[in-house]
């Protein structure tokens, strides 16, 4: 059977999801979410409308309930009640560190643009309005951000519900190429696939990079949706889960495109240049040359390596050498094979050269790596 290379690169480089915190909004808001590395950001409604925008870009996106936007790569972004008026060139948002330092109840995990303020005792007027005073300043000081109220139960008044969470592949390791390429990916909840309203603003549209209505995504969307909203015990867990299997399809998806940039996905886009990966995902460890890959490739060994080298981003044995090392760490870390049947499985045959070749990859040798997960496991 032949290698599924995409899911063998996913596997190794351990994606993972996890979440920030569930936002209920009330009245306007603007919210800024600035850029973090390489993480792909998500935001799932579950209730009411919401509008993201880009500063970078003349570009608006309705979202509504069901809809989940992925916005990859780090990229910052504004969050905006479904009302937002203006361009993303006039946007005054909040700082996402300004609203949790005020909004955000790590009890509840919830994050409103309303402060929340003790009940006051009866007859306490002076208090109470000393109160709503302060929070009014804080409102008018910081954009969008409203006065106090009354703290909520999750969902109450609330005009906006979403969830926030990430997706990451382990940061300690780089795979070329292996990215969402878009700017932002939306998957629309229910039957609705275009924009809630055209953005009110002169800039020509842009329709939002959906994925084709034939993908088979809608039942993970429902269950996303339903898992985030029912909160039953290991819904977290379970949405985790079905989080990394949207990216995983999204990835697998941009297979089909033209403008793919150098990288893995490009290479198996590739009809000879796949064959290559192929065998070198089946068979790491065995002795192969730029000759003997472009072989099976179908080409000379000069053009197999402009073309692997064009497609891919680097030469092939560098990809080879790197992918022996990503294998080498998920063997360390997941199984109890001796540092010598590691080595052998990599492709080497010296300890020496492994443990050199490691050490230079990961800035630690193979077994001062697998001492540390062990001990931060606890088992040694």
């Amino acid at each position: 059977m032949q290698p599924d290379v995409l899911s063998d690169v996913c596997n190794n480089l351990r994606l993972r999801s996890d979440f920030y915190f569930t936002a209920e909004m009330q009245g306007a808001f603007c919210v800024r979410v600035p850029a973090e590395g390489a993480r792909i950001r998500f935001h799932l409604v579950l209730a009411g409308g919401c509008r993201l925008l880009f500063e970078d870009r003349d570009l608006a996106l309705d979202l509504g309930p069901g809809d989940l936007v992925l916005v990859p790569n780090g990229k910052a972004h504004i969050l905006a009640d479904a009302q937002q008026k203006t361009g993303p060139a006039n946007v005054m948002p909040v700082d996402l560190a300004t609203a949790m330092a005020h909004g955000f109840d790590p009890q509840t995990g919830i994050l409103r643009n309303r402060e929340k303020v003790p009940n006051p005792a009866p007859g306490d007027m002076d208090e109470q309005m000393a109160r709503q005073m302060d929070g009014q300043m804080h409102g008018q000081m910081h954009g969008q951000m409203d006065g106090p109220t009354q703290g909520p139960t999750p969902g109450q008044d609330a005009d906006m519900r979403m969830l926030c969470g990430f997706c990451a592949f382990d940061e300690a390791i780089r795979h070329p190429g292996l990215a969402l390429i878009d700017d932002h990916v939306v998957l629309r909840g229910g039957d609705r696939r275009e924009p809630l309203q055209q953005p009110p603003y002169e800039p020509p549209y842009e329709p939002p990079h959906e994925l084709p209505h034939d993908v088979p995504h809608r039942a993970v969307l429902a269950a996303i949706t339903d898992l985030a909203t029912s909160r039953r015990p290991g819904w977290q867990a379970a949405l985790a889960r079905l989080m990394e299997v949207v990216v995983l399809e999204i990835l697998g998806s941009q297979l089909g495109k033209d403008d793919l940039p150098p990288g893995v996905l490009a290479g198996l886009a590739d009809p000879r240049i796949s064959r290559a990966l192929m065998v070198m995902h089946r068979n790491p460890e065995q002795d192969w040359s730029a000759e003997s890959l472009a072989r099976h490739a179908g080409m000379s060994r000069t053009r197999f390596v402009v073309r692997f080298g064009a497609c891919v981003g680097v030469p092939p044995m560098q990809y080879l050498q790197d992918w022996r090392m990503i294998r080498a760490r998920t063997m360390l870390r997941d199984t109890n094979l001796s540092m010598d049947e590691v080595a052998l499985r990599c492709g080497y045959q010296s300890m020496p050269a492994f443990s050199r070749r490691f050490k230079a990859r990961f800035g630690e040798g193979p077994g001062g790596y697998r001492r540390s997960l062990r001990k931060q496991s606890g088992a040694g």
